[in-house]
């Protein structure tokens, strides 16, 4: 779990969650250990059934994030790049897949390379007035490495994914919403609002149904619809009468009376 003195806090409302990112100083840039404690953060929730949404936002009024902190990884051989910021990074943005929460980001300021990967790992994006996005990656001779690329093409396309990754420059929040970067847009420091707004909807809605309707998304998105298959075809059978019939027979040391439903 992040440490009290950590810019990442994790904190419930009732059946909300709420991630806070605050580096304020450096623009919410990720530091490696703001990449562990986020990871601590979404594991946390994933073992957590008493709340129904998560909100990711900055605290900072300036940016969402403007990815990682060069001055922590530029140093670094290629192999223990690889062992740290990606592999963890890949962690966050699966984590964040599978979670069966809804994950609603909040986007103000900056929202820049790793950071914007961690906004289109989440379920929906609020975008503030005011607010960028981009991948700058190519200005420092690197790439996208946390899927966002693959997020990314699920939602604008690749004609214009080529843009934003060659040309490295950033587009407004009116734009983002044009081309479907993101899924709102309201005036600048409203952005919390609405997420509470919306994850009040969320809360008068069937957990199973949001649950359940995530996974079948992103399985399709990632072209994976057989494991969306499997997963409920496996909670049916066993919800089913002869699921039931087959656990009890087991735990009873008896052959199951099996009526095909």
């Amino acid at each position: 779990m992040a440490q009290p003195t950590s810019p990442i806090k994790l904190s419930r409302e009732k059946k909300l969650a709420f991630i806070a990112i605050n580096r304020d100083e450096k623009l919410n840039a990720l530091s490696w250990e703001m990449i562990q404690d986020l990871k601590s953060c979404f594991e946390a929730l994933d073992l957590d059934r008493e709340i129904r949404s998560v909100i990711l936002f900055s605290e900072s009024s300036r940016s969402f994030g403007v990815g990682a902190d060069i001055k922590d990884w530029a140093a670094l051989e290629p192999i223990e790049m690889w062992r740290t910021w990606t592999r963890h990074g890949h962690r966050i943005m699966k984590l964040i897949d599978e979670l069966i929460h809804p994950v609603i980001a909040v986007v103000n300021g900056h929202a820049y390379g790793g950071s914007l990967e961690l906004a289109l790992a989440a379920d929906l994006r609020i975008g503030e007035v005011g607010s960028r996005y981009g991948f700058p990656e190519a200005l420092v001779g690197t790439i996208p490495g946390w899927f966002g690329t693959k997020k990314a093409l699920q939602l604008i396309g690749p004609s214009r994914l080529k843009k934003l990754i060659f040309t490295g420059l950033p587009i407004s929040a009116e734009e983002a919403l044009e081309i479907g970067l993101i899924d709102e847009l309201v005036p600048a420091g409203e952005g919390l609002i609405r997420a509470r707004e919306l994850a009040t909807l969320l809360d008068k809605t069937s957990p199973v149904s949001v649950q359940l309707g995530k996974q079948i998304v992103n399985s399709l998105a990632s072209g994976q619809p057989a494991s969306a298959l499997e997963s409920i075809g496996g909670g049916l059978a066993a919800l089913s009468s002869d699921g039931r019939e087959g656990k009890e027979a087991f735990v009873e040391k008896r052959s199951p009376a099996f009526k095909g439903f």
